[in-house]
């Protein structure tokens, strides 16, 4: 149950992975418009946060296993249209932001479910959170590694399109592996009465009133804001400069497989490790990558920050999931996970809008600066958390 569980959860990344670099260069082909990237991607960010927030809440009503099931399908059905109305000579910025929007509905739904899964599955298998975790962010690493690689393969051989297929065929696949897990496991745990505003108001309350979850989202959430303009826009703008763009798929990689180590090594022992000792070296060594990165450094040293980032951190997002499973009440985990699912989602976007600015304004190197600065205050935040200091004690009551 545990590998399909993996497996389905790797299928569906791996196709995300794919469309993130297919559709792209499928949309500036077709419209010969680059602008067009950024007007799907903002025809989709409200719907997206929608469904993050109110897919929280399906989840709970009708059930992990069968929310996961339904969001790959119309996931599937939204990816393989693409290159249907390709073929029909029909792909316009108006087909792309529909089909987007489309699939954005089902994605962030789907990846709620299987996320309230994992402690479903781990349960009914005598698995420990911790090694479940560290699989599910290894291959995840993995996949981050493959996806972009194998997309570019394939478009250097077939048109954009068609490797569409691809990422649709994942979908279906992950549906229907996920079809295979015992009806019993992941089933609705919210009634649907009181009304589904009240509803979400109960997954919020959960999530303000536990000062451990409060905490956990705050530093995911605030992490968010400054990776994501590090990776998606600070390095880029420097290595463009540098005459290397392509060294910004190397320092991916990097931090990938640094990440893959950190997630196998905390699958392998993180059930007996102590959880204090995994947070401050996780959040230690991941500063000191981070700060070596943001220092833009030659390339050689970029990547081996990189690396070192990727090392860092990789035991860190197992270990939030850990920490999240044993603290949010079942009847409510979609409802709360979809809830801190929209905080990041918010956090990316205004990480890169305000980095944006910064660069133009200031440069690329006081901008790394403040990267750095940032950063190093969300660690002290994480480091310093009254709530995140005795995570022992908060086994044994799980216990």
């Amino acid at each position: 149950m545990v590998i399909r569980y993996l497996l389905a959860d790797g299928l569906s990344l791996l196709g995300n992975s794919v469309a993130a670099v297919a559709l792209p260069l499928l949309m500036l082909a077709r419209t010969g418009d680059a602008a067009a990237t950024g007007a799907v991607a903002a025809a989709c960010a409200l719907p997206m946060l929608l469904a993050a927030v109110v897919g929280g809440l399906v989840v709970d009503r009708f059930g992990r296993r069968r929310t996961s099931v339904a969001a790959d399908l119309a996931s599937a059905t939204a990816v393989a249209a693409l290159p249907l109305v390709d073929a029909a000579g029909g792909l316009t910025v108006t087909a792309f932001v529909l089909l987007g929007v489309a699939g954005a509905l089902a994605d962030i739904p789907g990846m709620t479910a299987r996320e309230a899964l994992g402690p479903d599955i781990a349960a009914a298998t005598g698995t420990p959170l911790e090694r479940l975790a560290g699989m599910r962010e290894g291959i995840g690493g993995t996949v981050l590694i493959v996806g972009p690689t194998l997309a570019g393969g394939l478009i250097a051989l077939v048109d954009p399109s068609t490797v569409l297929w691809l990422t649709a065929s994942c979908s279906l696949l992950a549906a229907l592996v996920t079809m295979t897990l015992p009806d019993g496991v992941g089933g609705p745990t919210a009634t649907g009465r009181g009304g589904s505003v009240a509803e979400i108001r109960e997954g919020f309350a959960v999530l303000r009133g536990d000062r451990i979850l409060r905490a956990l989202t705050v530093i995911t959430v605030a992490r968010v804001a400054v990776l994501g303009p590090l990776q998606g826009l600070l390095l880029q703008a420097h290595l463009l400069a540098v005459g290397f763009p392509a060294g910004a798929g190397l320092v991916i990689t990097a931090m990938a497989l640094g990440s893959l180590v950190g997630a196998g090594l905390y699958a392998a022992f993180g059930a007996t490790w102590p959880r204090r000792r995994v947070l401050v070296w996780s959040t230690v060594v991941t500063a000191f990558g981070i700060a070596g990165m943001g220092a833009l450094p030659p390339v050689p040293v970029l990547l081996a920050a990189a690396a070192l980032a990727g090392l860092g951190s990789g035991p860190l997002p197992a270990l939030v999931f850990v920490l999240t499973s044993e603290r949010i009440p079942e009847a409510v985990r979609g409802r709360v996970l979809g809830l801190q699912t929209a905080g990041i989602m918010v956090a990316g976007p205004a990480g890169l809008l305000v980095a944006g600015f910064l660069i133009e304004g200031a440069g690329v190197a006081t901008t790394g600066g403040l990267v750095i600065a940032a950063w190093i205050a969300v660690s002290v935040l994480a480091l310093v958390s009254p709530a995140l200091r005795n995570l022992e004690a908060v086994r044994a009551d799980h216990r």
